[in-house]
């Protein structure tokens, strides 16, 4: 859920869509492999990642900033350990049990990687580094990759 509410505000900030048509992209296609989750959860969350951009005046860093969490979020487990995302019986995204996070905690999770990350706690993504290329992403590359189009908005 934090990539891809991550990638919304990324795409919104790259791209013409509203954050809306964006939120029914990923919310379309996180359905086609989960439960259902609603399009307002995923614009919400990209909504107050952006506004936490915007209180630090992130600007033109602000897309450097999104890819870096990004990055974070796919390659390490909160604890910093490397994440495996595939093994010999398991995904990391096959699902879990456990109910999605909840807003706040989406968003506070966001506010401690930046200070995390403004503090040189954590490094910024390689320069030419994306989700999308990484071998083992799969479908989840595949929907970030597909452009939005003004029929998500409906």
């Amino acid at each position: 859920m934090s990539i891809v509410t991550t990638h919304s505000a990324m795409d919104f900030l790259t791209g013409s869509s509203s954050l809306d048509a964006i939120a029914n992209k990923y919310s379309r296609g996180l359905s086609e492999q989960y439960e259902s989750i609603h399009p307002g959860i995923i614009g919400s969350v990209a909504e107050e990642k952006l506004r936490t951009l915007a209180e630090i005046e992130a600007a033109e860093n602000a897309v450097v900033i999104l890819n870096a969490y990004i990055y974070r979020t796919y390659k390490f487990h909160r604890d910093n350990k490397p994440r495996k995302i595939s093994g010999l019986f398991t995904s990391e995204f096959k699902g879990s049990k456990d109910p999605i996070p909840e807003h706040k905690e989406l968003c506070t999770t966001f506010k401690a990687f930046i200070f995390s990350l403004r503090s040189n706690v954590y490094n910024y993504a390689p320069s030419a580094w994306s989700i999308i290329d990484e071998p083992e992403v799969g479908w989840l590359g595949e929907l970030i990759a597909e452009p939005s189009s003004i029929f998500d908005s409906f």
